[in-house]
């Protein structure tokens, strides 16, 4: 007879694409939740945005390249929608390519084109209007297939540009290749 609500991370927030979490009518006898940021006091989420937009376009500006490690879902979707929409109030930036390098983010995205009224009102009023905000304007996916380390060497990276690449820990795989690729010193 008593209730009890177990999940992983979770956020009060609502994001660009999904909202806030909620339980309707659940009133729970125990909570069991990851904590990692529980006790963090962070700036505002605009706040946030614009000082990691203002670190991007300043590197950019610099010549130089930004590699943004990510986990292939929830993340990286919500970077995915701050830069196509700040590219496309910026000019100027349209010839500088942003790359998602993930085969699960590639995967997930047929998730999220699919599962639309699982989204925040913004996605689906932008659905109803007869956009889908999952077709990105300046977002291209980076998909090297079976090429592997080889197809990495014949990757053209002289010239400023935002790679997302998984995973995020950088442990292994693109985001870690990249990495060493461009930080070698």
């Amino acid at each position: 007879g008593e209730t009890m609500v177990y999940t992983g991370d979770f956020n009060m927030t609502a994001d660009r694409h999904l909202g806030s979490a909620w339980i309707q009518k659940l009133r729970p006898d125990l909570v069991i939740t990851e904590t990692t940021y529980a006790t963090t006091i962070r700036d505002s989420k605009r706040s946030r945005e614009r000082e990691f937009l203002k670190q991007v376009h300043e590197t950019l500006d610099g010549g130089g390249k930004v590699l943004i490690p990510v986990f292939a879902l929830g993340r990286s979707q919500e970077l995915l929608l701050i830069l196509d929409e700040y590219w496309k109030n910026h000019p100027e930036l349209h010839d500088v390519p942003i790359f998602y390098a993930s085969k699960v983010a590639k995967k997930s995205m047929r998730v999220y084109q699919t599962y639309i009224n699982m989204m925040n009102e913004h996605i689906r009023s932008a659905h109803m209007a007869g956009t889908n905000p999952w077709e990105f304007n300046h977002v291209q996916n980076l998909d090297f297939g079976r090429g592997g380390a080889t197809a990495l060497s014949n990757f053209d990276d002289s010239r400023p540009m935002i790679v997302m690449a998984s995973p995020g820990m950088m442990q292994s795989g693109f985001s870690r290749e990249l990495f060493e690729m461009w930080c070698s010193d």
